[in-house]
């Protein structure tokens, strides 16, 4: 299969996905030894408004439609940090309370972040999703991601990827059929996408795929300079 890797990101997920049996789909179905019966899922995220990445991302969808869970609600965004189970009080290892959702809202802002710019790129996948490619040449993402990394430890399997998700799969898919087809998907330059916030956002962990709420949000504010040097670098 090393012809799928011209012209693609030679990142280690593209990799490992081609060189995988098949997809793992994901089943419509209430996963309560996962949620406890608890409400709130909370992840940190960016949201994506710019109209050509918008279309990017239906037409990407449009093209893998035959391979992906219906129905799927949720708004597009990209996850920069995985919190947890947002209640008040920590019960088990994957809480995510309430102190320390202040304590992250305290820490953003403290950290003054400005805004920046990240590229949306081409179709890549994990086993369980496929995505748009996230880049991140300000490294304004990696500078979030830090600043929550102090007061709280994320929930995660496996190394971070910075990626916009297309969708969930609906089946056992061969992986070469589906890395064939992404990689014959031409819509792959990148594509600017301004950062100016980052919502902490929230779902129903027994409702698969519904749609995400904003219950927070840290508004980036533009350096500022002293008198005379305002618009320098």
């Amino acid at each position: 299969m090393s012809g799928l890797f011209s012209g693609k990101s030679r990142d280690l997920t593209w990799h490992r996905f081609c060189r995988s049996r098949h997809t793992l789909p994901t089943r419509i179905r209430d996963y309560s030894r996962w949620h406890r019966g608890r409400p709130k899922y909370a992840v940190w995220a960016l949201g994506v408004d710019a109209p050509e990445v918008l279309r990017r991302f239906d037409s990407a969808r449009a093209y893998l439609s035959e391979f992906l869970l219906t129905p799927y609600r949720r708004q597009p965004h990209i996850t920069v940090f995985v919190c947890g189970f947002l209640t008040h009080m920590s019960e088990y290892a994957d809480d995510y309370t309430f102190d320390q959702r202040m304590r992250h809202l305290r820490d953003l802002t403290e950290a003054q972040i400005a805004p920046f710019e990240i590229h949306i790129r081409g179709i890549s996948s994990f086993a369980a999703a496929p995505f748009l490619e996230v880049e991140d040449p300000a490294g304004g993402i990696q500078k979030l991601r830090r600043v929550l990394e102090e007061t709280h430890s994320e929930i995660r399997m496996e190394p971070y990827t910075p990626h916009l998700t297309l969708g969930l799969y609906a089946d056992w898919f061969k992986a070469r059929i589906l890395a064939e087809k992404m990689a014959s998907f031409q819509d792959d330059h990148p594509l600017p996408l301004p950062v100016n916030r980052l919502c902490l956002i929230t779902y129903s962990p027994s409702e698969i795929a519904g749609p995400l709420t904003v219950d927070d949000r840290v508004d980036f504010m533009p350096r500022s300079y002293p008198l005379g040097r305002k618009g320098l670098p």
